[in-house]
């Protein structure tokens, strides 16, 4: 069972009205889109930045942070409270998102980290996810064996994002990372790409980056 939500001002997603907790108009989707993107993704931060990306704040009009993320995992309310609050997110979604959590926090809260730059955002274009094998050099699709080399992917990356429409205020600190691409650590790059990529499709002559708005 739920428990009963504080008193107070209404979680995220919510609002008040004749005494319960219905879903907000402008906020209820945003809710909902939080659990949808932990579950592909499976990282609070990768999700904060992504709707911080896309132009999302909070209530507060602050960024959100993995530790918001977390929160708004958590709260079981949202799967409903018969005559007190509305659900806004499935049961079923819900205890995806939190049995995902409670793996993490068993093992210690470590996270993944990418082995590879563009790890977990590379599609073939039959549908299934590519990958890079032990000690391999290539992004390989187990069924239909589509291949592309780690090298030219982020060349074509670095070549695509040189296209790309950024806000007035963010080019010329774009414009440096683009110029400084070969220079710049892992790290950042890996951090970059996550901000900034919604998903990479290859084809068997094409390759599509599509890039969340900053």
């Amino acid at each position: 069972m739920p428990k009963r939500p504080k008193s107070g001002p209404a979680s995220f997603g919510y609002k008040r009205h004749d005494g319960r907790l219905v879903a907000h108009e402008d906020e209820a989707s945003i809710r909902l889109y939080i659990f949808e993107l932990f579950v592909e993704h499976q990282r609070k931060k990768t999700v904060a930045e992504i709707l911080n990306a896309e132009g999302y704040r909070t209530r507060a009009s602050v960024l959100f942070t993995a530790q918001t993320i977390s929160r708004l995992l958590t709260e079981e309310a949202v799967t409903g409270i018969e005559g007190k609050v509305e659900a806004i997110v499935p049961r079923e979604l819900w205890e995806r998102c939190n049995a995902i959590l409670d793996a993490q926090q068993k093992a210690g809260g470590a996270k993944r980290t990418a082995t590879h730059l563009f790890s977990g955002l590379v599609h073939c274009s039959c549908g299934q996810k590519m990958y890079v094998p032990s000690s391999g050099k290539k992004y390989v699709c187990s069924d239909c064996r589509n291949k592309i080399a780690t090298d030219d992917l982020e060349v074509i990356f670095r070549f695509q994002l040189k296209t790309y429409e950024f806000p007035i205020d963010n080019k010329q600190s774009m414009l440096n990372i683009h110029h400084d691409w070969s220079t710049l650590s892992f790290k950042f790059k890996r951090e970059f790409v996550e901000t900034i990529t919604k998903r990479i499709d290859v084809a068997d002559k094409k390759v599509t980056c599509f890039l969340y708005s900053l």
